[in-house]
């Protein structure tokens, strides 16, 4: 079975095209990296759901990989942007060749973008920390209740949030994560459970990479919020590209 699903993962690699959008401009190839169903996280189910997000604007080109072995592959350099949608405390680490793969893709110029709960994947992996630039610490981090709360543009000129305002949104607010690399606020929510103003959505370099991290997503309602739709694509598009076409 498992050999199955490596066949299947790098024939869906060797799937991604050249496709062009309607307007002519060489569409963006994404590969959603997600992880294992858990009573919490429906993961496949939110990979499925963030890709569909993508897709209604014709500017995208999806994939999505179960086995973040994937790394590894050397068609990881095919994509513009990977989104990790993934994370969960007993979660294994990637293999050491995975690890180093990730890490040299974005050293290299490769982009990523991480999504919800994958700030708590592989607790015991410095580097994914230092990347990311926020990582949730098991017994540090946390969220209150799921819940409604507003969500603030902090940053008006940057490419992902220009011109969009605060909106509300009922979802988790996470808090307390941990690092202390230079990041770029692009929003914040405050949070009654930590009582601070908290980085929702975040970039970073990495090498020569971009990387942007957004905090929201936790389940299918959530993700129905139109502005979490929006922030999704420009971020994906920003991190691909370092400008935003899409709405």
């Amino acid at each position: 079975m498992y050999a199955s699903k490596r066949m299947l993962l790098l024939a869906g690699l060797l799937a991604i095209g050249l496709g062009r959008s309607s307007d002519g401009a060489e569409k963006v190839k994404v590969l959603i990296v997600t992880g294992f169903d858990v009573d919490s996280h429906k993961w496949e189910e939110s990979a499925r759901s963030n890709q569909a997000i993508l897709q209604k604007s014709d500017r995208f080109e999806v994939a999505i990989s179960t086995d973040k072995e994937v790394f590894a592959s050397p068609k990881l350099g095919d994509y513009d942007v990977l989104i990790l949608n993934f994370g969960f405390w007993s979660e294994k680490d990637p293999s050491d060749k995975a690890k180093a793969g990730l890490l040299d893709y974005v050293k290299g110029g490769g982009n990523v973008v991480a999504l919800h709960f994958a700030c708590s994947a592989f607790q015991d992996w410095k580097e994914y920390g230092e990347m990311l630039g926020r990582v949730w610490v098991k017994g540090v981090g946390g969220h209150g209740p799921y819940g409604e709360f507003t969500v603030n543009i902090k940053a008006a000129d940057h490419p992902v949030t220009k011109g969009l305002k605060d909106f509300k949104t009922e979802d988790e607010l996470y808090a307390k994560l941990s690092g202390d690399a230079d990041i770029q606020v692009l929003a914040t929510a405050d949070s009654a459970w930590s009582t601070k103003t908290e980085p929702i959505v975040f970039a970073k370099s990495y090498g020569k990479g971009r990387v942007l991290q957004n905090v929201l997503g936790h389940g299918i309602d959530a993700k129905q919020n139109p502005a979490y739709q929006q922030l999704l694509r420009r971020s994906v598009e920003w991190a691909a590209t370092g400008k935003v076409t899409v709405d």
